[in-house]
């Protein structure tokens, strides 16, 4: 889906696609998706606390000297983790949309099943290790807080889009977004605590229906107060 390319190319990390056709450009590319990805792993394993840039390295397989070739700064490494994190979590949502039926999407919301998936994966759990260390970390915060607010306003404008069916009222469904992400983001958070499959997916089935009344437009935003 073209709408899709538009939202993961708009978050694609400055040095990650090759910058010239030689073997050496394409080798810095393949060591900083490297290091991104090792970034990923050891936030989503270790969190944030205890990822160093030693870590990530050893993750990676490279000398720490070689990473700061790449990355001469902890904030510029920061950035780039940060911007990694959101570019493969719209990767991640675009495959999956891309892979259901228009049945499937206009009928039976398809789509948050595809939303769900996403908040059970290493990049989600990287993301929370960075959203956490954004409240207490001055420098984490002020790289992070603009970057997810991009990511959501680039969901927001690609969504009406990719959802038609939604075109329509575009503010519905941004209710609608707002409601499911809130939904599911406490259910990823909580589920280890519940420990309970049944009650997770109690809780989703009620998310489904309570969207299936916003898009029938059988709940009205205007009665919440």
């Amino acid at each position: 889906m073209e709408d899709f390319k538009r939202l993961v190319a708009r978050f694609e990390p400055e040095g990650l696609g090759p910058e010239g056709p030689g073997w050496q450009q394409r080798k810095s590319s393949q060591t900083r998706v490297g290091i991104l990805e090792a970034s990923i792993d050891c936030l989503a394993t270790h969190g944030y606390a205890r990822t160093t840039t030693q870590l990530i390295a050893e993750t990676a397989g490279i000398s720490r000297g070689a990473m700061l070739h790449h990355y001469a700064t902890k904030a510029e490494l920061i950035e780039a983790i940060i911007a990694y994190s959101f570019y493969r979590r719209a990767e991640i949502l675009a495959n999956g949309v891309k892979n259901i039926s228009e049945r499937q999407r206009v009928q039976e919301f398809a789509g948050l099943e595809i939303l769900w998936e996403s908040f059970l994966t290493r990049e989600y759990r990287a993301y929370v290790e960075l959203n956490i260390a954004s409240r207490t970390d001055a420098e984490v915060r002020e790289i992070f807080l603009p970057q997810a607010r991009r990511f959501t306003q680039a969901w927001r404008d690609e969504a009406i889009r990719v959802f038609p069916e939604w075109a329509g009222d575009p503010e519905r469904l941004a209710h609608a977004g707002d409601l499911a992400e809130a939904v599911m983001e406490g259910l990823a958070l909580n589920a280890e605590v519940w420990d309970s499959a049944e009650q997770v997916a109690r809780t989703r089935a009620f998310l489904r229906r309570m969207i299936g009344m916003i898009f029938y437009r059988e709940l009205n935003f205007s009665d919440a107060g």
